[in-house]
């Protein structure tokens, strides 16, 4: 292919648009419900805030537009906090998640659990409570967010809390407790979670005490208020793994046994995930800057410092045509080809495994949003319809949900341009 002096080649990814022309369907009343937003109102969703999710409201809808029978069994390679998996365990649907993020399986599996009783754990909450505080001598990682996020003071008292609900407390009550404690992590910080990092906010933290309080308080209310909403109501098994979209940690038995999946991957947007959960991941799940680091690199090469993808399969001509746009580009970060080289080398090992599990005729719902570097658009929902359909999976349509605003630095550059947040509804061709 020749590229113009200029950098200005779109012929490929043009041929794309007009391919994918019929299948592309305006639905802004999807809008918000690709969004947490809606789950900030609903009982266990919202016990921990996940941006990045999507609501439980739009897995009701997919459910319902799809009229699976009962039994089908849903999945979710990239289960994040466990949105589908919940939605799922209330249908009447089994299923089941996967997630590479330690913090995420832990969070989605106490949200799973329904064996809790709402006075044992308010008892053991105004124990927890009553505790004297003692400075037991052990400290955070040393990790450099740390000192900035947090007073000494704060991570004295974080420290104390959680070694007293690991200590002190048995399962489910523990769980439940150390979730309360991770929630609350932000409002006890001077740290804000913003897109690709987390940001420093000049504010005044709420004291440890009264924010754990406020959130047992919280989840609790909607332990009882549960008993009122699902009195009767059969819950169908929901379980979450840890393991990689890339790699499932499922054998063969699990071939061809999946109706259908609705998840999300990481976008294409440069989000440090290790970064972004960095306080929550070093209250217990790593020990060190360096453990942090390795979970950094064993993420789906979504973010800056992803290191270039161990395969070279994915040959399309629309994403060889934006890697030899930006190749002649001065970009902002000379690592950012590595990354959407490596982003859908790793997609193309996730639909291969999805694919693998999904029955013929199983249907799938995948969330995504495109990109845009120094002024070269990358249609993500199209190249991942691409990649799936080497994989057996047909488009049947792709939801246009909303459109989200580029960068002031490139709007600045090359003018205002929409960058479309959709979702891909592919399905297995049938055997």
């Amino acid at each position: 292919m020749s590229i113009p002096v200029d950098g200005t080649a779109t012929e490929y990814r043009e041929q794309l648009e007009r391919q994918y022309a019929p299948f592309l369907r305006l639905r802004l009343e999807f809008g918000r419900a690709v969004t947490y937003v809606p789950n900030k109102d609903e009982p266990r969703y919202r016990w921990y805030r996940y941006k990045e999710a999507f609501s439980r409201q739009l897995v009701v809808n997919l459910l319902q537009e799809w009229q699976l029978p009962p039994g089908v069994l849903v999945f979710d390679p990239f289960a994040g906090c466990g949105t589908t998996l919940l939605a799922c365990q209330e249908l009447g649907y089994p299923s089941l998640g996967v997630d590479i993020l330690p913090l995420a399986v832990f969070i989605t599996g106490v949200k799973l659990r329904r064996d809790y009783q709402a006075d044992e754990l308010e008892a053991a909450a105004e124990y927890l409570l009553s505790l004297p505080f003692q400075d037991n001598g052990k400290q955070l990682p040393r990790v450099h967010i740390i000192d900035l996020a947090f007073s000494e003071e704060t991570q004295r008292r974080l420290v104390f809390y959680r070694d007293a609900i690991l200590e002190r407390f048995s399962p489910p009550a523990r769980d439940f407790l150390l979730l309360a404690l991770l929630s609350i992590l932000e409002q006890v910080s001077y740290t804000s979670k913003d897109g690709q990092f987390l940001r420093l906010v000049s504010r005044r933290p709420k004291p440890v005490e009264e924010a754990l309080r406020e959130q047992l308080h919280k989840m609790i209310t909607d332990l009882r208020r549960e008993v009122f909403l699902l009195a009767g109501q059969p819950l169908a098994a929901s379980r979450v793994l840890e393991g990689d979209a890339r790699a499932l940690p499922l054998d063969n038995s699990y071939d061809g046994t999946v109706g259908a999946v609705i998840t999300s991957p990481p976008y294409l947007n440069r989000y440090d995930y290790s970064r972004t959960y960095a306080l929550e991941l070093c209250m217990g799940f790593v020990n060190s800057f360096e453990e942090l680091r390795d979970v950094r690199h064993r993420l789906l090469r979504s973010h800056i410092e992803s290191r270039p993808a161990p395969t070279d399969a994915v040959r399309l001509p629309a994403l060889d045509e934006i890697l030899q746009q930006l190749a002649i580009k001065k970009l902002n970060n000379e690592r950012i080809p590595i990354m959407i080289k490596g982003y859908f080398e790793d997609m193309n090992l996730a639909l291969k495994e999805l694919s693998r599990l999904l029955s013929p005729g199983g249907r799938v719902a995948l969330v995504v949003a495109n990109a845009r570097f120094e002024g070269e658009m990358v249609p993500v929902d199209l190249l991942l319809s691409e990649i799936a359909a080497s994989h057996g999976l047909i488009t049947e349509e792709i939801r246009v949900t909303r459109y989200k605003g580029n960068s002031s630095q490139q709007m600045n550059k090359y003018g205002r341009v929409p960058v479309r947040e959709s979702i891909a509804l592919w399905r297995k061709a049938n055997a």
